[in-house]
């Protein structure tokens, strides 16, 4: 692993430090985030509801809500039609539930992913129409279905497109309904990437990571009139937390926002919760809990995802819409069940993606992409996220069945790999996604050169230097320095995440006072700075250094998180090591 100083203008350091009153640590961590001036750390620090933009900057959002609300006026019947995945059923529930408050005719529609795969299909068109609705709107998807819009406007449907994906034309050249050549000519078209002309940069910059449940709260504060988040819509940050974090959404700029208070949201007494989100914080063990990034993105979430990979995504939407406390707790329980079966499939779905791995030569690999006719299509985007993590190569899994793959991709930095099947489209069906997770169909008959096509695309996108894994050092710091008051300040620049990572601090000379192994296969580690003071440090799954690199009285250099640790009535600070180099 390589480690890599980040860069930061030492004068602007020392210029915020001063300016704003900041630790010097502190100030540097925001400068190599971007944020340079007094006015701005106050308002990174602060992260207040008032600081997000009005639902107005989207273009096309006037012409939705003027469409919507006719239907409201009318008793049309409205179709909410989102995607299986956390992302788009919390997205789903949130504008269902919006919606319904304002007294709609509306029902949702989520398509299974088994039979019917992501994204507007003209069945799925077509039976809406029976059921007697005249407008449909999406949720996390719908971009780049060009061919459904057409179809929807065939049978008298009317369509509103809310997406956050890639797709062509995305340029901000877009005519006041949101269409182009290339976006799908829908009634309306609302995208993070589509605001109106005139729209300050930061402001753009502020709002393009908004995901599904993003926009869909976007739409949901305008229909209620709203320019400024208020107990009306704070109700629903719980749901667009959980969205925001399942799919990797950055956590900056007005996510971060929006996940900050929906983290205090989904903290809250079950009393003050939705019944369903209760319910699954019950079933994960997590009633009474702080909840942080980590818990939503790896304990609710998955079981919120379970429904849709192996099942339909019914049983998800219901669980976060339902009114009732009994109803919610056996939806959470089946949905921990399902979790339990999915956890099963992908083990050994990884292990046969693992034992294909390891037979390749990797000097000569720039991206896997593997096959089967066994695998389960529900599962294999995580298992790629396993394969990229273990071997830092961009992965495909792609799922076989008469003749027809579905592929899950996911990749590395340094690699888009939207561009990366831009560029292999004459051999695909369809694709979709994002910088580092995407999803396509392939003919069998294509699946062989498509492996070699992109591993090359990979290789002459990152070079041979891309597939070191690099971690990036924030600065340097001595161990006296990490008090818990340092901590406490540190702790405010959360929550973290993509875009807004984990500070990561390094260290030299450190003296290993003890080393055990604990949980397994984790090391557990006593280090004593130059200057005498000594922390704990905690390394997950590096057990097998101990004794090898690691043992006591060896001294060594650390990358690590600092964090505060409760435990037992004490308050410490604890290092979670990132990487270790033994010194000499």
């Amino acid at each position: 692993m390589k480690w890599v100083l980040a860069e930061s203008d030492e004068a602007a350091v020392t210029a915020l430090s001063d300016g704003a009153g900041l630790h010097p640590l502190i100030a540097r961590l925001m400068v190599i985030r971007g944020i340079t001036g007094p006015s701005a750390a106050r308002s990174f620090l602060g992260c207040e509801l008032s600081s997000l933009s009005g639902p107005g900057i989207v273009s096309g959002m006037e012409r939705a809500v003027v469409r919507i609300r006719k239907a409201l006026a009318d008793h049309e019947k409205i179709v909410v039609y989102g995607d299986y995945d956390v992302d788009g059923v919390s997205g789903t529930s949130l504008l269902y539930l919006a919606l319904r408050s304002l007294g709609a005719d509306v029902d949702c529609y989520l398509p299974d992913r088994m039979s019917e795969g992501y994204g507007l299909n003209p069945q799925a068109l077509e039976s809406i129409k029976a059921s007697g609705a005249g407008l449909v709107i999406t949720v996390d998807c719908g971009i780049s279905a060009t061919r459904e819009a057409q179809i929807a406007r065939s049978l008298g449907l009317d369509l509103i497109i809310t997406d956050h994906h890639e797709g062509n034309g995305l340029n901000g050249s877009n005519s006041s309904n949101g269409s182009s050549n290339f976006i799908p000519d829908a009634y309306a078209v609302l995208h993070p990437s589509l605001l109106l002309p005139g729209t300050p940069e930061a402001i753009r910059e502020q709002v393009s990571g908004l995901t599904g449940v993003g926009m869909a709260f976007k739409l949901a504060q305008a229909l209620l009139g709203l320019d400024v988040v208020d107990e009306r819509l704070i109700p629903y940050l719980d749901l667009v937390t959980l969205g925001t974090v399942a799919d990797v959404g950055r956590i900056s700029g007005e996510n971060r926002v929006l996940v900050k208070h929906g983290l205090d949201r989904l903290s809250s007494d079950a009393e003050n919760q939705r019944p369903g989100i209760a319910a699954l914080k019950q079933v994960s063990g997590l009633s009474g809990k702080k909840i942080g990034v980590g818990n939503v993105g790896f304990t609710l979430a998955p079981r919120i995802n379970a429904s849709g990979r192996l099942e339909r995504a019914d049983a998800a939407f219901r669980l976060l819409v339902t009114e009732s406390h009994d109803e919610a707790r056996d939806l959470a329980s089946a949905l921990d069940a399902t979790n339990k079966e999915r956890q099963s499939v992908e083990v050994s779905i990884s292990e046969q993606a693992r034992r294909l791995c390891s037979r390749e030569d990797m000097s000569a690999i720039g991206a896997f992409v593997l096959s089967s006719e066994d695998w389960h299509p529900g599962v294999i985007g995580i298992v790629a996220s396993r394969i990229v993590e273990e071997f830092y190569r961009p992965t495909a899994l792609i799922c076989v069945k008469d003749g027809v793959g579905k592929g899950s991709a996911r990749s590395i930095p340094g690699f888009d790999l939207y561009e990366g099947l831009a560029r292999c489209t004459d051999l695909l069906l369809g694709f979709g996604g994002h910088k580092y997770a995407a999803g396509f169909t392939i003919a069998e008959e294509c699946i062989l050169q498509f492996r070699e096509r992109l591993s090359a695309i990979a290789i002459e996108a990152v070079g041979p230097q891309g597939f070191v894994r690099t971690v990036f050092v924030d600065g340097a710091v001595a161990l006296d320095d990490l008090t818990i008051d340092l901590m406490q300040e540190v702790e405010k620049l959360a929550p973290f995440g993509q875009g807004n990572p984990e500070p990561r601090l390094g260290a030299r000379g450190l003296e290993v006072v003890s080393s055990r192994i604990v949980g397994g296969n984790h090391l557990k580690l006593r280090l004593r700075g130059p200057g005498g003071t000594a922390l704990d440090a905690i390394a997950f799954k590096r057990g097998h250094l101990l004794g090898k690199k690691v043992r006591d009285g060896a001294r060594l250099a650390a990358v690590f998180t600092p964090r505060i640790n409760a435990w037992n009535g004490r308050t410490t600070v604890e290092l979670e090591i990132r990487d270790i180099k033994i010194e000499k």
